[in-house]
């Protein structure tokens, strides 16, 4: 999973980014989550707070910020959704 902070007045485009990653990055270096956060957290030396991120996972119940699912059927980032996230938990899609 990748976090970010999108620059003011931007919007996340699905099928861009997965043109980008998908030319950039090697398949196993290929975010397959990206969330969108308002604000990075860092520590009092300026270190990324990834604990919390990675106790909430990625279930779109607990997690209120916009998070995408990499969809390499599709060919783009897919909003994540409950129905995704239960067919992940279950196996249905290899990541």
């Amino acid at each position: 999973m990748a976090c970010i902070r999108l620059k003011e007045d931007c919007e996340f485009n699905g099928e861009n980014t997965y043109r980008h990653v998908n030319a950039h990055l090697p398949n196993y270096a290929r975010p397959r989550f990206i969330r969108i956060k308002s604000a990075i957290e860092v520590t009092a030396t300026f270190k990324y707070r990834k604990v919390q991120l990675v106790e909430e996972g990625f279930n779109p119940e607990v997690i209120k910020d916009r998070l995408y699912f990499l969809d390499d059927k599709e060919k783009l980032y897919v909003q994540m959704t409950q129905d995704i996230y239960n067919s992940v938990r279950k196996h249905d899609f290899k990541l």
